[in-house]
């Protein structure tokens, strides 16, 4: 469901922005908007037509501008307006615009349909045509900000996921890399009962109706030393809870993003890139809002007995599954946090936080010749409800 979602929402804006190719369509007069329609037409599709033009003031407005793949699964684009604001193209070829409204979008391939409301993008940069259309080109657009509402995507078999808005930003750059930004992601929503997998039946059978999630994420990165820093990678679900993660990772400088991208069909190379990596932190945090008690009412209901019985049950197993560690101070860490939140679902959270960093190669190592020791290695750490 979440690959086809965001498969779904970027073919859209991709299939918008990432081009390259000749101009095809009948110039219309305006020297703004065939600048920009001459960059939107690439060489993997064309402009069918083209609806009225006109001009108010520093905004130019393009409707009804209808595309299709030349391939049959890339389908058809329809965008009811585009709006642009404050364009000038550049000396060098690039086309910049204060601002950038798409209005009534909807992209239809492989008998699946996205529909999108409104996108709005600003301070956006689009390369020169001439850049665009070579081969090997890796220039892209650049922007400050997009906001994405009202998106819905159902697929051949007419199952739906909704998702209200998607907010992106760049706050910083470097050369091609954002090295600064963040997302927000609200409302969305899925309905598990139209999905036949046990994951979906799962959560009928708690009494979820709809999943509704949130999510937002933030990060910051240098391509010179190689330091990744997410503070914030929120996943809310309504009536669930909130998982809440936090990482650092060392060495993804620019050469190593660059040969992994080179390496992407090759993963005996890309795992060898990503060994030299180094874990610095790690947090993982949930925040419990009714889903523990929903699956512990439905396993006691199983055993044939009720919450606070089966609970007991539980913290009596603890230490004999827990033995598997071959830890016993680990362990008995472990056994206190989870006998504390079972008692009291309120949150529960697990942080890796070694003396320094950890390169991937020796956890992978680790892992491999004495997993029991890992915990030390990592300086993990696991409480509950804030103990």
């Amino acid at each position: 469901m979440r690959s086809f979602l965001l498969r779904g929402v970027s073919a859209a804006v991709v299939g918008l922005f990432l081009t390259h190719g000749a101009l095809a369509f009948d110039p219309t007069g305006n020297a703004v908007a065939d600048a920009f329609l001459k960059r939107i037409e690439t060489g993997e599709s064309k402009i069918l037509s083209v609806g009225d033009v006109s001009e108010d003031g520093g905004q130019v407005m393009i409707e009804a501008i209808v595309m299709e793949g030349k391939a049959p699964e890339a389908g058809k684009l329809e965008i009811g307006v585009i709006t642009l604001t404050g364009a000038e193209e550049k000396a060098d070829g690039t086309l910049a615009l204060e601002g950038l409204a798409l209005e009534e979008l909807t992209l239809t391939a492989d008998k699946s349909v996205i529909a999108i409301a409104q996108l709005v993008a600003t301070e956006v940069i689009i390369p020169s045509a001439a850049d665009l259309a070579k081969a090997d080109s890796s220039s892209a657009p650049g922007y400050s900000t997009v906001e994405i509402e009202g998106i819905n995507i159902q697929d051949e078999n007419k199952k739906e996921v909704t998702v209200d808005s998607v907010y992106l930003a760049t706050s910083a750059n470097e050369g091609k890399w954002p090295t600064a930004g963040e997302l927000q992601l609200t409302g969305l929503v899925i309905d598990p009962a139209q999905y036949e997998d046990d994951g979906a039946k799962t959560f009928t059978d708690l009494g979820y109706g709809k999943l509704s999630l949130d999510i937002a994420t933030s990060f910051t990165w240098s391509p010179q030393s190689g330091d990744l820093d997410i503070p914030q990678l929120d996943i809310t679900g309504a009536d669930m809870g909130t998982w809440a993660m936090a990482l650092k990772i060392g060495g993804l400088t620019g050469d190593v993003v660059t040969q992994l991208e080179a390496a992407k069909d090759n993963s005996e190379q890309s795992l060898a890139l990503l060994q030299g990596l180094t874990v610095n932190t790690i947090s993982v945090r949930f925040d419990n809002n009714s889903l523990v008690e929903r699956v512990l009412d439905q396993q006691a209901k199983g055993a044939g007995t009720d919450r606070a019985g089966f609970v007991t049950q539980l913290k009596a197993g603890l230490p004999m599954m827990l033995s598997l560690l071959q830890n016993p101070e680990f362990q008995t860490s472990v056994s206190t946090a989870l006998s504390s939140f079972l008692d009291k679902p309120g949150s529960l959270k697990l942080e890796a936080k070694p003396g320094q960093p950890v390169p991937v190669a020796q956890i992978m190592g680790t892992a491999m010749l004495a997993p029991q020791t890992l915990p030390q290695v990592l300086g993990v750490a696991i409480t509950a409800n804030g103990n």
